[in-house]
Order: structure tokens, then C-alpha cells, then sequence
């Protein structure tokens, strides 16, 4: 009679658990784990604070954004090829995600070029893709740090025909969750549509605080 009355128990419970999205973390994760190009990890792992200056030279860390996911992207406004590529890329996927979705997951380029990108040019160089999107920038260790967390790479490349330098760099999304944990990353070749799905269940999971 007492296991009887357990189970029961346990039923109500889980009905009430799938109500009220208490499993919603783990079903979405599942459901982000089928989208083309995306890795999760089994676990976040953590993200150092950092000081840095965005766009419009306004001091940042990890308590100035916004509630929500953000998309990490290593890159530099000289860049003859990816960044550009990259964020018109996202600059649509932008324009198809719903309200929700817009709010809850933010695109953060993060210049590894701070001897030329300053304020006064990544402003103008993100609102050309998108004025919502966030730019930042800081000192070549603090940097460093950063790329070494999220599992990025960059390293500066001298051209020999005395042309300006490069910077070769890595060129996943880093998906870093609302408390700042490194939690997976989106791989090229992206696909928008794809992409889209990606956002919708990210912005799901913000919504619910699970994941």
C-alpha cells in the first residue's frame, strides 16, 4: 500500500513538473542538440569577470548586459572575409527571430584587435550590420583570458608585402549563458535557418531560467 502510494505520489509530481515547465532546461537542450552545427557541453564551464569598453567607450563586465544568452564572436573590423560574412549572416537571422527571441539572446563581437578597433570605429562598424548588436574591446591580456575561456583563438599575422597586418582568428559562436558559463558553441558553415531554430530555443530556455 505504501509504494502504491509513492508512485502515486511521484505521478502528481511529475505532472506537475512537466506543467510548469520545471523539465523545460532539459528538453530544450535536447531539442538545441538536434540543431545543425551546435555543440553543448555536458556542463557550463565558468567565465572569468573582465574590464572592457564597448562600442560607444562606455566601461563594461559581466553585469552590464541585458537578462538572457549571449553569442560571443571573436573578431576584428579589418577583417577581409569571416566577420563581415559572420555578421550579416546573423544581421538576418536577426531580422526572422520573434520579439521574445530578440530580447533574450544578445550577439556580442569581441574586437582582438584593440590597436585599431577603438570605440570610435566599432560603432559605426556594428551599426552598419545591426545597432543592437554589442561590441567590446579591452587590453591584449584581458583579451587573451577571454578567448582562453571560451575556447577561441587569434593571433596577430605580419603580411610580407608590408600591407597592414591580419589577425587570424576562430570563428565559432560561443553560447555563454545568462550567470556567464560557457556552454557550447555554433560552428561554420552557418545555416540561417538553422540559426533561427538555435535562437528560438535559446530564447525559450531564458525564459524559463533552465537549462
Amino acid at each position: 500500500m505504501k509504494s502504491t502510494h509513492q508512485a502515486a505520489v511521484l505521478g502528481v509530481l511529475l505532472v506537475i513538473a512537466l506543467g510548469t515547465g520545471l523539465f523545460r532546461g532539459s528538453i530544450t537542450q535536447t531539442d538545441l542538440n538536434t540543431v545543425p552545427g551546435v555543440t553543448l557541453f555536458g556542463s557550463g564551464l565558468a567565465v572569468d569577470d573582465f574590464q572592457f569598453i564597448d562600442q560607444h567607450g562606455n566601461a563594461v563586465d559581466k553585469s552590464s548586459f541585458k537578462p538572457g544568452w549571449r553569442l560571443v564572436f571573436f573578431g576584428y573590423t579589418f577583417c577581409p572575409d569571416i566577420c563581415p560574412t559572420t555578421l550579416a549572416d546573423l544581421n538576418r537571422v536577426w531580422k526572422k527571430l520573434s520579439p521574445q527571441a530578440q530580447q533574450s539572446v544578445q550577439v556580442v563581437f569581441v574586437s582582438i584587435d584593440p590597436e585599431r578597433d577603438t570605440p570610435e570605429s566599432l560603432a559605426p562598424y556594428l551599426a552598419y550590420f545591426n545597432p543592437e548588436f554589442m561590441a567590446m574591446t579591452g587590453n591584449v591580456a584581458s583579451l587573451e583570458r577571454l578567448a582562453e575561456q571560451l575556447n577561441g583563438f587569434y593571433a596577430r599575422v605580419e603580411r610580407e608585402d608590408g600591407m597592414a597586418y591580419l589577425m587570424d582568428h576562430s570563428s565559432n559562436l560561443m553560447l555563454v549563458d545568462d550567470s556567464w558559463q560557457y556552454r557550447g558553441y555554433i560552428e561554420p558553415p552557418f545555416k540561417r535557418d538553422a540559426l533561427v531554430e538555435a535562437f528560438e530555443i535559446l530564447a525559450e530556455s531564458a525564459a524559463s531560467y533552465e537549462f
